[in-house]
């Protein structure tokens, strides 16, 4: 979708105009927007599939556990300290050893960094399910996420338009950043599918 906007905007001749301009900037839009939605309905598809495992909460991999006890752990910030010792923590440690097979777990939750998607965005969600550096996976595209994010966000609250946006690539550099950034996403895909393969991804071996 993306590729076919730029070869929409950008004939055989040279393309200057404001039209190829903002084109550009679109594109760069919806590289974000791509991105976003891979991430967190990949999360989602990973906690749908621990609860539909059915695997209790005491034998989940740390990351899954973590979001078994995340709205135990948020009310830790708000109670007393006699309420913290009787109460609070003695729950949350409940629901970590909890043995039924009924996880805990929210699936539309997601393990948010404060970024707004920026590269320690990916680092997180990779340190949380375990599936290594990502900028070992996204290699091209990696040095490239925190900008296409600044400016998305830029336009997102006005501060810039998509033509700004645009003048800062030629064609062939935001064809080639569409190009990567779908390549490397991919690859992204096909290596948390071969992590999450077996259940020990899920679930601490016996």
């Amino acid at each position: 979708m993306v590729m076919s906007l730029i070869d929409e905007t950008h004939p055989a001749a040279p393309a200057v105009g404001p039209i190829s301009r903002e084109a550009r900037g679109l594109a760069i839009v919806l590289l974000f927007a791509a991105y976003e939605e891979l991430l967190t309905s990949l999360t989602r598809t990973l906690l749908e599939t621990v609860v539909r495992m059915r695997i209790s909460n005491r034998r989940m991999q740390p990351g899954f556990k973590a979001f078994a006890v995340r709205n135990s752990v948020r009310s830790l910030r708000d109670v007393s300290e006699r309420k913290l010792f009787v109460s609070a923590i003695p729950t949350m440690l409940e629901l970590t050893e909890r043995t039924d097979q009924h996880p805990t777990v929210d699936t539309n939750d997601f393990p948010h960094d404060g970024s707004f998607m920026k590269r320690t965005q990916i680092e997180v969600w990779a340190r949380t399910f375990r599936v290594g550096p990502p900028a070992t996976i996204l290699k091209r595209t990696w040095n490239s996420i925190d900008a296409v994010v600044s400016q998305r966000n830029q336009v997102a609250h006005g501060a810039l338009t998509p033509q700004d946006v645009g003048r800062n690539y030629t064609e062939s550099e935001v064809r080639k950043l569409v190009s990567d950034w779908s390549a490397d996403w991919e690859d992204f895909l096909l290596h948390v599918e071969k992590c999450a393969s077996t259940r020990d991804f899920f679930r601490v071996p016996r």
